[in-house]
């Protein structure tokens, strides 16, 4: 985490009047980034009305890049990035968030297994589905229910008697 000015030519948008706040991207941070919005505002010359007003919308900023990062990758990944810009009438504030290549490698090998693990379960519940239907050529009638929740399974089998 780093508050402070921005050195010169650390990015091409930082000025002698931005800071930057890099937190985790964590919800328990998010305090922290609020307190920073108050002090800039409040350094901008904000009145209070005015001040939590900005307040309130850098916490739903921060809340919403961090569910960004938790959909992605997961909780625990990333970070976020506020950059404060103090000009003569105005305090921008921009709210980033970020995960680090590895991070995105990771969340992609997870959601490739979670897709070939889908497969796999679609391609079992297709052959269990071709399974009961073949049973049913050797009754005269049938039915049966799955419980996918207990994984149970429950057949009835028909065969009407010639007579």
């Amino acid at each position: 985490m780093s508050l402070g000015m921005a050195p010169l030519g650390y990015a091409p948008d930082v000025t002698p009047n931005t800071s930057e706040l890099r937190l985790p991207a964590d919800r328990r941070y998010v305090l922290v980034a609020k307190r920073a919005a108050a002090g800039f505002a409040a350094v901008a010359g904000l009145d209070v009305e005015a001040l939590d007003d900005l307040v309130i919308a850098v916490c739903q900023a921060c809340e919403n890049a961090i569910s960004l990062t938790e959909r992605v990758a997961g909780p625990g990944n990333g970070q976020i990035r506020l950059v404060f810009t103090l000009a003569d009438n105005a305090l921008e504030v921009r709210v980033r968030s970020s995960l680090s290549r590895a991070e995105l490698e990771a969340a992609a090998h997870r959601q490739a297994v979670a897709v070939a693990q889908a497969a796999r379960e679609a391609q079992t519940r297709e052959a269990e589905e071709m399974a009961m239907q073949v049973m049913g050529l050797f009754v005269d009638d049938f039915g049966y229910r799955m419980d996918e929740r207990t994984g149970g399974l429950r057949v009835r089998l028909t065969k009407y008697l010639v007579r």
